[in-house]
């Protein structure tokens, strides 16, 4: 029985060639003239020996003109040959590009529609892995698509050929076909479960070793190099044996397939030597069919390494789709807010992991601190409470809608939420702070003001035109916690959400942000939630929540004076 993931990858690269017909047309065209033409170059190969070979070497005179139309035969052949695979290769490269362009760019949107609790169940490597290798294997069989086609038109042609001048090297050819692709269809079968292990693997060895660059610092600042390279180990010990695996069973199978033309050529030279003795066959014929032969074998390995391609492309689609079809995704409404002041919060009888039976009210202009130990659930509830994760259980209003009717866009375009982990771009401050959105230097500044910020980026060497490396290598940890608060507070959101956005600060700058973001809250423009454990929080704090074990253990009125 046919492999079904060898045919879903078959049918993947047929679809890749509808979604671009103008290259894909002109590669299978080129294709099928390749092909055509090394039958043809059999053929002139077999004139040129009856007709200017064996006279010239019988001692015949031989015209200029059989010399110049041999030498237009084979050259003009070979020069039509060869063109053919400069234009069927650059057509490959367009449908095969474009066509994991496409892919990857679909993966990356996704990724962008798949909740939050999708993205926690995988690492940043396994989303590269993804995004790169999956791809490029579900489409590396393409760059042989086309001159398969081709290949499979010269077989046929060769075989009618071989037919044609005798039945008996007709069924030698067959028999070769047969057998090749015999061997073939064990060869994938033997294959393909291998290469979705390989697959797999590589994308757990991409997932640690992206985890370990990372973490560097931290693990040579332990002394802990060996344990990661424990830890790594495994991973590309079960890569190199199912590697190992694969490469054994094409050790049994490549010699075969190189064996099977070759045996061939013995055969018809045993079978035809005697016609040719007899005069019914010419040497010509036989060097024709000798060499058909002999470049059946380039098909033959042409659509061998085709279908081999197939299974790795099978197991990288499985992953692909694992991505692009996985239910967990953001739904979306059609409903808007258009309201231009702080954001009303409503969570009712809420439930989702770590959090239970939530009941909470964010009133309009208001500061909310969130406190409680560790794996207690707040960044759960902020997730929530933000709208970047639904509830399993019960509902989130904002201004009385439920985020699930809201359209796509509304939420961010309402809520802005700084993580405990910044996260910088390795561009300016400008582009960092902005995002293309447009914000003037004086909105920019503004924000960097409530965000105790403006002060050391004045102090930089270009200000807000300072590149700040990789993940803001070049800050530190305090100041790229004030950035990402400023990038967020120059968007004005309704609702501003802090997840112990604070956390690297030293207590005087501490303060000036809070006070900052009790300015900014004072000034009508937003509801704010801080999730924390640090005492100073406090101090700004409307209503300070005390959760425990998924749950509000306390709800406390708290204006500070």
């Amino acid at each position: 029985m046919p492999d079904p993931r060898r045919r879903s990858a078959l049918a993947t690269q047929f679809a890749g060639a509808r979604a671009h017909p103008g290259p894909a047309i002109v590669a299978t065209v080129s294709g099928l003239v390749n092909g055509a033409t090394m039958v043809a170059g059999a053929w002139a190969i077999g004139w040129s020996t009856d007709h200017l070979v064996i006279p010239a070497l019988s001692g015949h005179h031989v015209g200029a003109g059989v010399w110049w139309l041999s030498a237009a035969f084979i050259l003009g052949i070979s020069a039509l040959r060869w063109s053919t695979i400069f234009i069927r290769g650059i057509a490959t490269g367009h449908v095969q590009y474009r066509a994991q362009a496409e892919t990857r760019r679909a993966v990356v949107r996704r990724y962008l529609d798949l909740d939050l609790g999708w993205h926690r169940r995988r690492s940043p490597g396994q989303l590269l892995a993804h995004a790169v290798s999956d791809v490029d294997a579900l489409w590396s069989p393409m760059q042989f698509a086309y001159f398969a086609v081709g290949m499979v038109f010269m077989l046929l042609l060769a075989l009618t050929e071989l037919f044609f001048r005798e039945l008996l090297l007709g069924l030698v050819g067959l028999a070769l076909v047969v057998l090749v692709l015999t061997l073939n269809l064990l060869y994938q079968r033997l294959l393909a479960p291998r290469a979705r292990e390989a697959q797999e693997a590589r994308g757990v060895v991409g997932g640690i070793a992206h985890e370990s660059i990372e973490g560097s610092p931290v693990v040579r600042s332990l002394g802990r190099a060996d344990v990661e390279d424990a830890r790594f180990a495994p991973g590309v010990d079960r890569l190199r044996a199912a590697d190992v695996r694969m490469a054994a069973v094409s050790s049994v199978f490549d010699p075969l397939l190189e064996l099977l033309p070759t045996a061939a050529v013995l055969v018809v030279l045993a079978a035809a030597a005697p016609r040719v003795a007899d005069g019914s066959l010419s040497v010509g014929d036989l060097v024709g069919v000798v060499y058909l032969l002999i470049t059946i074998s380039i098909p033959l390995n042409v659509i061998s390494r085709f279908l081999s391609m197939l299974p790795l492309s099978g197991a990288g689609q499985e992953r692909v789709r694992s991505v692009l079809y996985s239910p967990d995704v953001v739904r979306f409404g059609s409903q808007r807010l258009a309201t231009p002041v702080p954001l009303r919060v409503e969570l009712r009888d809420v439930g989702a992991v770590r959090l239970e039976g939530v009941n909470l009210v964010l009133e309009p202009g208001t500061i909310t601190v969130v406190m409680g130990a560790v794996g207690s659930g707040k960044t759960t509830l902020l997730d929530l409470a933000g709208g970047q994760h639904h509830p399993a259980r019960g509902t989130v209003l904002f201004d009385g809608v439920d985020v699930r009717e809201l359209a796509r866009g509304a939420v961010p375009e309402n809520v802005a939420v700084v993580s405990q982990s910044p996260f910088l771009f390795a561009e300016s401050l400008r582009d960092n702070l902005s995002l293309s959105g447009g914000y003037s230097d004086e909105e920019l500044w503004r924000a960097l003001r409530v965000a105790a910020a403006d002060d050391f980026v004045r102090e930089l060497p270009d200000g807000l035109d300072t590149i700040v490396g990789e993940r803001g290598a070049t800050l530190s940890g305090g100041q790229r916690q004030r950035i990402c608060l400023a990038r967020a507070i120059v968007r004005r959101p309704r609702l501003l959400v802090l997840d112990d956005a604070t956390s690297a600060l030293d207590t005087r700058v501490e303060r000036q942000v809070l006070d900052g973001l009790k300015d900014l809250v004072a000034e009508g423009g937003t509801t704010l939630l801080v999730a924390t454990n640090r005492p100073a929080t406090l101090t700004i704090a409307d209503r300070v929540v005390q959760l425990r074990a998924g749950r509000i253990a306390s709800l406390e009125e708290s204006r500070a004076s």
